[in-house]
């Protein structure tokens, strides 16, 4: 064994090491004043071990040498792997006790909630009446209410209810009612959330669930005054697109909600009911309803413009990749090449260059563009089978419309090649892009003028679309040959 495979086999990784990998810069720093704090941490051993970890973390080290580390920690001890092990798990729990005490600290309400929940369980009645005003306060700031507002609504109806003693004082009206509406709203958006999952799951993955008194509850609410609870209404008519999804109207009303709610709501749940309107989009357009072809692309447009789909300031390539199809599929090229142009600087930096290469020779394709097009993608292969099918695509259609037919010949037998090489391509997949290679060279070689063999190779295509890709654009050249 060479030195650099002994190496690779003395380096080492844990749990603890893995769990540090995901932390970002400003939360290492905070991590550390956390395990510096005696309140939290007593063991300089420990912090000292987390340091060694975030430094090979930060010069991109994939593990660690065990013996390595414990010399830093102890110079002239020897190495010892009980111990070494007893040290990572202490650290593991105090991060994981950091990672509680970082959501909590990102939660002003939960915060609140915490501290009058220790308030009146301890009974410290000085605090009563401040610890519930702060929990309310912080309750009213939020310009949405998430289906976890009305959770923490119910637990501090709760906590007041015990706070008053409502359960020993007579003749005294209590907060029966508001501790009931907000368990209520938030058990109704929960199990309508867990039901809509099963029926996507049911769709996607064959998954059979059995979510109790879902019917129930769809009954009760078709005649609950949702308009007092808007928040409720929005997941409401998202599950109903999936629960009657031939009614139209349910997705019309969720569409006109999100246009009236969507830039209030935590990115989370706007992501969420946003996705939801674009997934039924998705299932209409495979449908052949074009209708939706520009509801799908109103709803990105909008959520882009709220920075909606702006995760940490990037930009997933997928979403990146069906916007700019929508747009080019309605004609909107101006707009999907500025998209494209502005919009590449979010992707993800490791698939930037890549995806952004990919829809931009997608958008000189739809501009008839066909010499940019092959200054781009003739001399690319992507690594991602997906961008490297519709990559080839798109030169085969170039060589033709370039009427590069030499070219196009001995692209499309590599093009075959390369489909019968990648066995990880679905068979079915795999028949619709042959099939456009067949049509294309039989549409090569037709003669000019002769309409009974255009007809003919129409008809054909024809009968094929349901398993040839493009075969609008196969179309479109017949029409212009017949």
């Amino acid at each position: 064994m060479d030195k650099k495979s002994t190496s690779a086999a003395e380096m080492h990784t844990n749990k603890v090491f893995q769990v540090l990998e995901h932390l970002e810069h400003g939360e290492n720093k905070r991590l550390l004043k956390f395990l510096n704090s005696p309140y939290f941490n007593q063991s300089r051993t420990l912090v000292q071990l987390c340091e060694i970890f975030l430094a090979l973390i930060e010069n991109n080290q994939k593990g660690f040498k065990r013996e390595t580390v414990w010399r830093k920690l102890f110079q002239k001890e020897t190495y010892d792997d009980v111990n070494f092990r007893k040290y990572c798990s202490d650290l593991l729990k105090l991060v994981e006790n950091f990672m509680a005490q970082e959501m909590l600290m990102q939660e002003p309400v939960r915060q609140a909630v915490s501290t009058l929940e220790f308030v009146v369980h301890r009974r410290m009645e000085p605090l009563y009446n401040s610890a519930f005003r702060q929990a309310r306060s912080e309750m009213q700031k939020q310009k949405y209410r998430t289906h976890d507002y009305f959770h923490n609504a119910y637990l501090i109806e709760r906590l007041y209810y015990s706070m008053m003693d409502f359960d020993v004082k007579v003749n005294v009206r209590a907060n029966l009612e508001e501790i009931s509406h907000n368990l209520d709203i938030y058990y109704w958006i929960e199990k309508i959330k867990l039901h809509s999952s099963a029926l996507s799951q049911r769709k996607t993955g064959n998954y059979l669930y059995q979510i109790d008194f879902i019917d129930q509850i769809i009954a009760y609410l078709q005649q609950y005054p949702r308009e007092h609870e808007p928040e409720l209404s929005l997941y409401y008519y998202a599950f109903l697109t999936l629960y009657e999804e031939n009614n139209t109207d349910h997705y019309y009303k969720l569409r006109e909600m999100l246009a009236q709610f969507g830039a209030n709501m935590p990115q989370k749940e706007a992501i969420e009911l946003y996705d939801s309107a674009l997934h039924y989009s998705t299932g209409k357009i495979n449908k052949g309803n074009r209708i939706f072809l520009q509801e799908y692309f109103d709803l990105s447009e909008e959520a882009i413009q709220k920075n909606i789909f702006l995760m940490k300031n990037e930009l997933a390539p997928w979403r990146f990749n069906n916007i700019t199809v929508a747009a080019l599929r309605l004609g909107k090229l101006d707009w999907a090449e500025n998209f494209v142009t502005q919009y590449h600087l979010f992707l993800p930096q490791e698939t930037r260059q890549n995806t952004y290469t990919f829809n931009l020779a997608r958008v000189y394709f739809y501009q008839h563009k066909f010499e940019k097009v092959l200054g781009l993608l003739r001399n690319i292969e992507y690594e991602d089978i997906g961008y490297n099918l519709i990559s080839k695509v798109n030169l085969t259609l170039t060589y033709y419309e370039l009427d590069e037919f030499d070219a196009l010949d001995s692209f499309m037998e590599s093009f075959r090649v390369f489909l019968n090489r990648h066995k990880n391509i679905p068979l079915q997949r795999r028949r619709s892009y042959l099939n456009l290679l067949k049509y294309v060279r039989r549409l090569t070689r037709l003669l000019p003028g002769d309409k009974a063999a255009v007809e003919k190779l129409r008809e054909e295509v024809v009968l094929d679309k349901a398993v040839t890709v493009n075969h609008e654009w196969l179309l479109e050249k017949l029409e212009e040959l017949g």
